[in-house]
């Protein structure tokens, strides 16, 4: 599928590069690294979630065409995400090797479960639902406001 086809795919594979990395630091214990490398992804995700929830969430449920539903898991697996990545911060601070990584990878194949969801099924079925919104949808997505993310997080 084209871009032009599906317009409102973006950047999942960030995510899943900065929390590899992490995981690579981790096996060789240079927590410094781990450190600035999950705070990072931390920031993106953040930003991320917020313009899926805030933004192209929203659009696609106001939309009359959008069969209901999938939104609301969608929603439900970003607040599971945010409870792990709370978590995966409060777990690095222990410096246990083999704990660490066992939960980045729990945390890793979580947002991949999630990623494809979206990018297979949920964006597709968006990107055509939303099309004829596609100037304003894209516009509120450039112009989105990361100050005011609606999501609190304890991290």
């Amino acid at each position: 599928m084209s871009s032009d086809d599906n317009w409102l795919i973006h950047e999942h594979s960030l995510y899943e590069n900065l929390l590899s990395r992490c995981t690579e630091a981790a096996e060789i214990e240079d927590w410094k690294t781990v450190n600035t490398l999950f705070k990072k992804m931390v920031t993106h995700l953040k930003r991320h979630m917020a313009l899926e929830d805030e933004v192209l969430y929203t659009a696609y449920e106001t939309s009359t065409d959008a069969p209901q539903g999938p939104t609301g898991a969608l929603r439900e697996e970003h607040d599971r995400i945010a409870r792990l990545v709370t978590d995966m911060a409060r777990i690095i601070k222990t410096r246990d090797s083999d704990y660490v990584l066992e939960c980045l990878a729990h945390l890793e194949r979580q947002m991949i479960k999630h990623h494809e969801k979206e990018e297979d099924i949920f964006l597709p079925m968006a990107s055509h639902i939303l099309d004829a919104r596609r100037e304003e949808i894209s516009q509120q997505l450039a112009e989105f406001d990361a100050s005011k993310i609606q999501r609190k997080w304890e991290i």
